[in-house]
């Protein structure tokens, strides 16, 4: 669906965010506004732009597109699924997510999500998510695999998302890539946001919203046909949509297996995505001082590929 919008002079350097809610639809919130911008929907079309800034100021005689791509059935009812609890208390539990599945329902994806393993398996989750999230804090790609945090509580649910904001969480992941970081450790500091043409798709452009990733590399290994591959420790400041894969590929180093962002990923289809969130710290939502730290072992996978690659 495409909605057009023209900015009148009432509404002459009003914050994009309010002139859509005002103009787009009787029935819209601000918070369903605000995620179509942050998800690249919305282009100025007298610049060209997509923006991605709630606060943009918007100009009379501008002409606003809304790009909205429709979503799927909601297929919220309980399916058995195996889905180990790390810690849990009261109120929050930490999970490990398995590959090969959504965090929740997304668009052209109709396979069940850890949602609907979530219901079946839990009587209580947070509702601050909306009915399609419940529980859901924060989110891993659906090929990642790794330790996720979930809310069974919206009071710990606020606090948790706060505390992500805040970037007072510590995420460390682990990831096989092609070739190697020019440096042996460092920064990547470039803004991400949807990709222009593919929309399933996130990039690097000017426009987008800052993401902060580093990453320091373990091992490095030259095979027998003159191939390089890496391990890489990495942690990020900031959690957009693919961030790590859209990074690793800017600088020449996609992640081993990865769809969408490199080209080879077929030819390591029996490994899947080598991305792996492996270890997540985060502040006790209740106790004041107090961390916790939840941990998994590297995935088989990892290590199957470690022994094998050198031969590739």
């Amino acid at each position: 669906m495409q909605i057009n919008l023209n900015v009148s002079t009432e509404y002459h350097e009003q914050r994009l965010d309010v002139f859509l809610k005002d103009n787009a639809s009787d029935s819209l919130t601000r918070s369903t506004v605000q995620k179509w911008i942050d998800s690249g929907f919305v282009t100025n079309l007298t610049t060209g732009k997509i923006i991605h800034k709630n606060g943009h100021r918007v100009n009379e005689g501008e002409e606003y597109c809304v790009q909205i791509i429709a979503r799927p059935p909601s297929r919220l009812e309980p399916i058995p699924m195996d889905i180990p609890v790390l810690y849990e208390e009261d109120e929050f539990m930490v999970i490990h997510k398995k590959p090969g599945i959504a965090c929740h329902s997304g668009i052209g994806d109709e396979e069940p999500s850890l949602v609907n393993g979530l219901l079946y398996q839990f009587k209580n989750l947070s509702q601050t998510g909306g009915e399609r999230r419940p529980g859901i804090v924060h989110r891993l790609d659906k090929p990642t695999e790794g330790v996720l945090l979930i809310a069974k509580t919206d009071k710990a649910h606020a606090i948790l998302s706060k505390a992500f904001q805040d970037r007072i969480v510590d995420k460390t992941y682990h990831a096989w890539v092609l070739q190697s970081p020019v440096e042996s450790e460092g920064t990547i500091r470039m803004p991400i946001g949807r990709h222009p043409v593919e929309r399933i798709k996130m990039c690097v452009r000017e426009d987008g919203r800052d993401a902060i990733t580093n990453f320091k590399t373990e091992n490095i290994v030259q095979t027998q046909t003159g191939r390089k591959y890496s391990f890489l420790k990495i942690g990020i400041e900031t959690g957009r949509t693919h961030q790590i894969r859209v990074h690793l590929s800017k600088i020449g180093c996609p992640v081993v297996g990865d769809s969408l962002y490199s080209r080879s990923a077929k030819d390591y289809a029996q490994f899947g995505l080598l991305l792996f969130a492996k270890r997540l710290e985060f502040p006790h939502p209740f106790i004041a001082d107090k961390r916790i730290s939840v941990e998994l072992d590297l995935p088989e996978r990892f290590q199957v590929f470690a022994k094998k690659c050198v031969h590739y």
